[in-house]
């Protein structure tokens, strides 16, 4: 495996890990039962993706990360709820734009290419969606 993409796959399943530790922190907090289980949703799917990646990473002869990134206590800082949801769509957008690199390196055609590029799409739209539903169902600040 290239080791450009062994890193930045590695950068993806740590910061995948510490986004099911963000889910499931504010999922938790959450009031909404909607928003909830869209955050547990989301959690599932980034459980998935931890798995996934792990197991791409070492099926093309690389080494999978142990480690979590640390954007869960970026999240778990701040003081609202409102302010943790958006810097997760942010965190969201981070990911596809690092899944887009990383599909720049890859074999353009094989597991690794299909992976990335339907991990990036489900993260846009994921993007979206979050955006949509914390518009829809948290109260206005005051």
């Amino acid at each position: 495996m290239d080791p450009r993409l062994e890193q930045i796959l590695n950068l993806l399943l740590e910061s995948e890990r510490a986004g099911v530790l963000a889910l499931e922190e504010l999922a938790g907090e959450v009031e909404q039962g909607e928003l909830r289980r869209f955050l547990q949703g989301s959690r599932q799917e980034e459980m998935r993706n931890v798995s996934d990646l792990a197991a791409l990473i070492s099926r093309n002869g690389g080494t999978p990360s142990q480690k979590t990134g640390p954007f869960a206590a970026k999240v778990a800082a701040l003081p609202t709820v409102r302010e943790r949801l958006a810097l997760l769509a942010r965190g969201q957008e981070w990911v596809a734009r690092k899944t887009e690199e990383a599909l720049a390196i890859a074999p353009k055609s094989g597991p690794i290419h299909d992976y990335l590029a339907a991990m990036a799409n489900r993260h846009r739209a994921e993007v979206e969606w979050g955006r949509a539903e914390v518009i829809r169902l948290l109260p206005p600040e005051n």
